[in-house]
């Protein structure tokens, strides 16, 4: 397990110790074996994003990538539990104060097929500062004649 810091894209890649998502939504554990399982990730995120000095951001942008060396058809949203429990961690190490959508965006994981990649097959967190809504949330939002960051 490493980290990379990409200085110039300003995008931190925490590699986890991880060949495929140890929480999915088609799981079907003990609530007990589950919430096990919930706080090693959050310790982890944790312990790498303090291991990496990350420090608190105005709005951290949080992306979770599979790589893989088959073509399976995969999910995406099966890897979401994995990746909010990640956030926690996240928020846990004082990256941002919560994981709300106002605070932190988090993007839909990412499965890529990489083949011959050193690093395949593994999971990785990448994390950057994302300068308020992005297009697809002002896009999504404002077709609905709403605005972001208002409460109802």
């Amino acid at each position: 397990m490493s980290h990379t810091i990409h200085h110039d894209s300003g995008v931190t890649v925490l590699e986890l110790p991880y060949s495929s998502p140890p929480l999915t939504l088609n799981d079907r554990m003990h609530r007990m074996a589950e919430a096990k399982i919930v706080r090693e990730l959050r310790t982890l995120a944790e312990d790498l994003a303090l291991s990496v000095g990350l420090g608190q951001m105005k709005r951290p942008a949080v992306t979770l990538v599979w790589l893989v060396t088959t073509r399976h058809k995969r999910d995406e949203d099966n890897l979401v539990p994995t990746l909010k429990a990640l956030c926690d961690g996240l928020v846990d190490a004082g990256l941002a104060e919560d994981d709300t959508p106002e605070l932190m965006h988090k993007t839909m994981p990412i499965v890529a097929y990489a083949k011959g990649h050193h690093k395949a097959p593994g999971l990785f967190l990448t994390i950057w500062e994302q300068d308020g809504p992005t297009e697809a949330e002002i896009r999504a939002v404002e077709a609905l004649g709403a605005r972001l960051g208002v409460a109802a």
